[in-house]
């Protein structure tokens, strides 16, 4: 019998990503202090990070989100997410569920059927924010997209990430883990 795991989304908020950033666990996307406070004729240009060669070239991706069922994973190196709507389409929600740790100790918890709702987060997405539409994903962060059953639209962001960027699924064969119905 598989170990029922219940989340409650929460609305996204700038003191919640501040929290996840402080945890290592996202970057948020800000102007560098060099960029703003600049005095050459030029400009100033910050590298907020670069992509390791051995997981090959930058790519942009358009992702059209439709599945309801929470599938997580971790990648090796960093990922950028952008949730920008510039058609105006009106988007059923898209939630972000976030391991509240890095893989190593996420994983002792999960193969160890130790996982409790304490252990995650499930956050409904803003589009178009703009402290909080974009951000980095780190690397090693497990995580998930889904959104909902309503007849809507499904929602549309953009992601980063290294080209040849694998996805470590998790089997999710002893948790059962689902949004709450109602936030």
């Amino acid at each position: 019998m598989k170990q029922e795991i219940v989340l409650n989304p929460v609305k996204a908020n700038l003191k919640l990503f501040e929290n996840l950033e402080k945890k290592k666990l996202i970057k948020l996307i800000k102007p560098s202090k060099a960029a703003i406070t600049t005095k050459t004729k030029t400009g100033a240009v910050s590298r907020f990070y670069t992509s390791k060669p051995e997981y090959g070239t930058h790519t942009l991706m358009c992702v059209g989100k439709r599945n309801q069922n929470i599938r997580l994973s971790w990648h090796e190196d960093n990922e950028d997410f952008i949730l920008i709507n510039p058609s105006g389409l009106k988007f059923k929600p898209l939630y972000l569920i976030v391991s509240l740790f890095k893989k190593t100790k996420f994983l002792k918890k999960f193969y160890s059927g130790k996982l409790t709702s304490k252990d995650l987060l499930a956050i409904e997405l803003e589009f178009n924010n703009p402290k909080l539409s974009f951000w980095t994903m780190l690397k090693h962060t497990v995580h998930c997209e889904i959104t909902n059953d309503e007849r809507e639209q499904h929602p549309v962001f953009f992601v980063t990430e290294s080209s040849k960027l694998k996805d470590h699924k998790l089997t999710t064969k002893i948790y059962d883990i689902t949004l709450a119905e109602k936030i």
